[in-house]
């Protein structure tokens, strides 16, 4: 159903009001099928992309059937959330799409979201995309929504991490895309 969105092509990502970036950095939880769309999206950015997908914490039989379809992106470095290897003030973009919910434990979600933060050049901006705990992804998913977070979640730990919602958006009915710096 995504593949008919413009989830992928990134026309959604306002980057008209930036200049154009030179570090990139996408983040996901094991499954990446963005990173190639994303140096296309940004040709002249470096890409980098971290992935802090943990067997013991992520035991999800959806997250290892998405990582046995999926092969890593090359250069690929394996993280952990709250600690992120990322220089202080070094980052354009940092984008988390669809994996940012795989942190269960609300303090290391915010510690993930304060460390993008420190990440991020004056300028730059944090995007996270996410299904929420809302009507439309319980018609979708059922009893499976509750693995999301509701809007007042997010929007909650984005302010107890120091960020700041710039632009909200529905991409499709089932996904959001938060803009924050």
């Amino acid at each position: 159903m995504y593949d008919y969105s413009a989830l992928y092509t990134f026309d959604w990502l306002n980057t008209q009001a930036l200049p154009e970036p030179e570090r990139v950095v996408n983040i996901h939880a094991g499954f990446d099928e963005i990173s190639p769309q994303l140096q296309q999206k940004f040709t002249t950015a470096q890409l980098r992309v971290l992935d802090f997908y943990d067997p013991a914490r992520h035991t999800e039989v959806s997250i290892q059937r998405a990582r046995a379809a999926c092969l890593p992106y090359p250069g690929t470095e394996r993280v952990q959330p709250e600690t992120l290897p990322l220089p202080t003030g070094s980052v354009d973009w940092v984008i988390v799409m669809l994996s940012a919910h795989e942190i269960r434990q609300q303090t290391q979600r915010i510690a993930f979201l304060e460390e993008a933060r420190r990440s991020l050049q004056p300028r730059g901006r944090l995007v996270i995309v996410e299904h929420l705990r809302d009507p439309a992804n319980f018609m979708a998913y059922t009893i499976g929504f509750l693995h999301f977070y509701s809007r007042a979640t997010w929007l909650s730990a984005f302010q107890t991490a120091g960020l700041t919602l710039e632009q909200e958006q529905k991409i499709t009915p089932f996904i959001s895309a938060f803009i924050l710096r």
